[in-house]
């Protein structure tokens, strides 16, 4: 008896370690305003030092400059209204469009019709850009 017991308390740990390693589910509710969080497990700082081979913060202040943005927290944002539209803004531009939510996945339909996807783990939206995964948060 005791060993059915062991059994069973180990196939529902099993199964329950399974849905928790996922977390790729989307929230109960996306809507909000998301900012990069990470881009290549960097911070958008560290990653702009890479990419441009700035030294220091006055390198940075001066590549935030030529992009067209203000501070770091402008690189991108993406907001996911609730009656389906979206706005974007990515290095000084600017899009909207629609958004819509399958599962865990986030598709983005622009005004020219043209679509993006992203991926929802956990509270997260995480986008495949050429291979590079920026992570954007609330």
């Amino acid at each position: 008896m005791m060993k059915r017991i062991i059994s069973l308390a180990l196939v529902v740990l099993m199964v329950a370690a399974l849905f928790v390693g996922c977390g790729s589910s989307a929230p109960a509710n996306p809507e909000g305003t998301y900012k990069v969080k990470s881009i290549d497990g960097k911070s958008v700082k560290d990653y702009l030092k890479e990419s441009f081979e700035a030294e220091d913060d006055t390198d940075i202040d001066s590549v935030l400059s030529f992009l067209g943005l203000d501070n770091l927290e402008d690189f991108m944002t993406l907001t996911l209204e609730t009656d389906g539209s979206f706005s974007m803004s990515f290095m000084g531009g600017e899009e909207t469009g629609t958004w819509k939510l399958s599962g865990n996945k986030l598709t983005l339909t622009n005004s020219d019709g043209e679509e993006g996807e992203a991926t929802f783990k956990s509270d997260d939206i995480v986008i495949d850009m050429d291979g590079e995964e920026m992570v954007l948060g609330k």
